[in-house]
């Protein structure tokens, strides 16, 4: 067992002092925590020091580097310059080397369209950019520290091989067979809701599914995505290192109680104001009380109604995400 903590050192650009006096909380709250974290005000603070030397020694050293990344950080990063500079050019062994040893921590949503440092692109982060997620956030990096999973998926158990069933025919079956049961009551807002919830869902893991094999297929293709909360995702495309275009996809409502998925794209995406899209998916009931989705405000669809997701996740692909990455 590990006698001494593990060395923790912070790299950061000098923004502002509200942004000084945040690295300063953190480093002492992961302290509390039982980990050796410093920064270099702090070593500067106490006695004289080669700069560079300092920096070399914990870069190389300490056990974990983690790089805040703002958008004055991006800009010294990718032009050099400064102690940030610096600090990039030792990092890059590092990467190639021993990935696990940085932790990229972001502190606004901005990073997603002005971009986060050219070397550090296509490695995930955890987003500080919400103050009221801090003490969330910072339980999720304490996890990365000591690389325990956020999520306990259970042991595996032992495989029960099935069997094919029979079915036995018999008059009932054969009569049920040709029967349609129709639905004698119409769905509830709270069912569709739920539907509209469970297909947001499944709308997401369509896109994330294609993506991943558009970026396994073509390694100068890199996207990122950001999870605002459990209503809403943030997508950011980049092509040659280039951010070429962002979606963002949420679940809201137009003065109803009867949720839709929305959506919008383009160079520009805010995270939080959620009053324009681009279009929208809503609940369809027809005339057997049976649910689907449309897209009421899409201009490329013809038949806009009795879509299932995987439909919405082809019309999303195809007309909001591919023209942009040519």
């Amino acid at each position: 067992m590990r006698n001494s903590p593990e060395k923790v050192f912070v790299s950061y650009s000098w923004d502002s002092d509200e942004h000084k006096q945040w690295i300063l909380d953190l480093v002492r709250k992961l302290r509390q925590e039982g980990y050796d974290a410093n920064f270099d005000r702090a070593i500067t603070a106490t006695s004289t020091v080669n700069l560079n030397q300092m920096m070399v020694e914990h870069m190389r050293d300490d056990d974990y580097i983690l790089l805040v990344v703002t958008e004055q950080y991006t800009a010294k990063a990718d032009g050099f310059l400064g102690g940030v500079g610096f600090e990039t050019i030792l990092s890059l062994p590092i990467i190639q080397q021993h990935l696990d040893k940085l932790i990229i921590l972001t502190r606004q949503p901005s990073v997603l369209q002005k971009g986060i440092p050219f070397h550090l692109q296509g490695i995930n982060y955890i987003d500080f950019s919400n103050p009221s997620d801090f003490e969330e956030k910072f339980e999720e990096l304490i996890h990365r520290l000591q690389k325990v999973p956020m999520f306990d998926l259970g042991p595996i158990g032992e495989k029960k091989i099935r069997q094919g069933k029979i079915q036995e025919k018999n008059d009932a079956v054969s009569i049920m067979n040709e029967i349609n049961i129709p639905k004698l009551n119409p769905p509830t807002d709270l069912e569709k809701n739920m539907f509209i919830e469970e297909n947001f869902h499944l709308i997401m893991n369509g896109i994330d599914e294609i993506l991943n094999t558009i970026q396994g297929e073509n390694p100068n293709f890199i996207y990122q995505k950001q999870n605002i909360n459990s209503g809403k995702i943030v997508y950011a495309f980049y092509l040659n290192g280039q951010n070429l275009n962002n979606l963002k996809l949420w679940l809201g409502s137009f003065f109803s109680t009867i949720k839709q998925i929305q959506f919008s794209v383009g160079r520009y995406v805010d995270v939080n104001r959620d009053n324009s899209m681009n279009g929208s998916v809503s609940v369809e009931v027809d005339s057997g009380y049976n649910l689907s989705l449309a897209m009421p405000m899409s201009m490329f669809l013809s038949n806009k109604k009795n879509m299932n997701y995987t439909e919405v996740v082809k019309e999303i692909i195809e007309h909001h995400i591919l023209p942009y990455l040519k």
